[in-house]
């Protein structure tokens, strides 16, 4: 099977964001007087506002106040790039280049609002690979629902059984695997545990090693 085109998660995936919501939360932990471990976290990474405010619900019995925490979490994150610019994740602009020169369309599909992800794609200076993009607020279902997934196949024009989706949690390698197409997972904090590995077609160390199995995809690879 052919790849046609390739979707991109965002935070943690292209850009070294994961880490600056993980300080983030740290710091809105310490200033709140709760405790988040890293549990909490890998269940809220690649999820939406809505989901991860229902699991503060869940896990704090409402005495946390999740809107609170996520304004802290995401002043640091600003303020640090806005000092310090967009932090690329290894291999991202050597893809985004093969794709380019191969004529394979790339999209976007995250859960950062687009006011905020187009700023980044701009301030990282990526926007001009960018073929199509769906972000969290014009999808109705976040990750592990495939809906923004779908969407972003079909404003590929291309069926998901076509599509490489690149990830790097577990709830958007689930979604990738329930949309139906390629799934390849790109670890970043969250490690290719037994609990993700049954979800993943692909494992690769960084992005720059997703281009041998493109060049090679029609021998490599067997379809989902």
């Amino acid at each position: 099977m052919k790849i046609n085109a390739v979707i991109f998660d965002m935070d943690g995936l292209m850009f070294d964001t994961e880490r600056l919501m993980k300080a983030g939360w740290e710091k809105a932990s310490r200033e709140m007087g709760f405790t988040l471990t890293e549990y909490h976290l890998s269940q809220m990474r690649g999820g939406t506002r809505e989901r991860s405010s229902k699991l503060f619900e869940k896990w704090f019995d409402g005495a946390v106040d999740y809107d609170r925490g996520r304004a802290i979490r995401t002043q640091y994150q600003r303020e640090y790039i806005e000092k310090h610019g967009v932090p690329l994740k290894k291999g991202l602009m050597e893809l985004l280049t093969y794709l380019k020169d191969h004529r394979i369309p790339a999209a976007v599909a995250t859960s950062t609002a687009r006011s905020e992800a187009s700023r980044y794609w701009d301030m990282a200076g990526v926007t001009p690979y960018i073929t199509a993009s769906v972000c969290g607020d014009e999808v109705t279902k976040g990750k592990p629902d495939p809906e923004i997934f779908l969407t972003a196949a079909e404003k590929l024009q291309t069926p998901p059984k076509q599509c490489l989706i690149l990830e790097d949690s577990l709830n958007g390698i689930r979604a990738a695997k329930a949309a139906g197409a390629w799934s390849c997972m790109v670890p970043d904090l969250t490690p290719a545990v037994d609990e993700i590995r049954p979800f993943c077609d692909l494992i690769c160390e960084d992005l720059s090693r997703v281009i041998p199995y493109l060049d090679s995809c029609g021998s490599s690879l067997q379809s989902p």
